[in-house]
């Protein structure tokens, strides 16, 4: 939906009206298309982002050559619209969201490339090479189309685990100290160790223990709760809407009037 205004020229009664593009039929691209106004445009801005109606596009990553494709080749990353976007994480602990776009390459250092969920956490487990510890992190992505890293900046820290798992779980090995017993491998619930915090924040500190090994485990089960619901209100308050405003404007939605443009079709 955008509000077209008009210049202030001679006898116009009407200087600003809709055009709602959901009214329009769909034709060819070599098309002309409707006028708008018979009258100069002083400007055009966008009123309401609609609920795309454009079928998901399917997209593959191929390993091989480490480009999208849309024919089927290599790994399905999902289905997306307009507003999709790529979640990517590479082995120097740097986070970024991109659009799918086909001529994209990408690095032989990326270690996640999934379609991105927003509400999504993404939990990891870093070494700190200032303080000589692994610390524990829950965050989500503050900045799309940024890159951001999310360990620290010391020459000896480096990122050990990062899972995109909503309850994420890893297994923590000690080394037996002398004299002492071996202590039993720890089974971590991530999503209860630590809550989700900024993207910037260290962290909680994983153990004062020495690890030798960190390992991950197969995640919690976890039932996602769909937004379909949420949409299909949105959708019919919408249309709702658009009639009550129908009713009230009779033909000023979707036609426009004598003076200054011809009807939609």
């Amino acid at each position: 939906m955008v509000t077209i205004y008009l210049r202030q020229v001679g006898s116009i009664k009407k200087l600003k009206f809709d055009i709602d593009f959901s009214a329009l039929l769909i034709k060819g691209r070599g098309v002309k298309g409707n006028v708008v106004s018979k009258y100069a445009i002083k400007k055009i801005e966008l009123k309401q982002a609609g609920v795309s109606t454009l079928k998901p596009r399917k997209i593959w990553f191929d390993e091989t050559v480490r480009r999208l494709n849309v024919d089927g080749r290599g790994e399905l990353l999902g289905e997306f619209r307009g507003e999709d976007r790529l979640l990517i994480i590479n082995q120097k602990g740097e986070v970024k969201t991109i659009l799918p776009e086909l001529t994209t390459h990408f690095d032989s250092d990326m270690i996640v490339l999934e379609k991105w969920v927003p509400k999504k956490p993404i939990s990891a487990i870093h070494y700190d090479g200032e303080k000589k510890r692994y610390y524990v992190k829950r965050f989500l992505i503050e900045t799309e189309g940024k890159e951001e890293k999310f360990i620290t900046d010391h020459p000896d820290s480096f990122l050990e685990i990062v899972s995109t798992d909503y309850l994420p779980q890893v297994e923590l090995v000690f080394y037996k100290l002398r004299g002492k017993e071996q202590r039993p491998n720890q089974l971590i619930n991530l999503a209860e160790f630590i809550s989700i915090k900024g993207l910037k924040a260290i962290g909680n500190q994983l153990t004062t223990d020495k690890l030798r090994h960190i390992n991950a485990k197969d995640p919690l089960p976890y039932e996602e709760v769909s937004d379909i619901p949420e949409a299909e209100e949105m959708k019919t308050t919408i249309a709702a809407e658009k009639g009550s405003e129908s009713k009230e404007n009779d033909s000023d939605e979707g036609n426009f009037d004598e003076d200054n443009q011809p009807t939609l079709f």
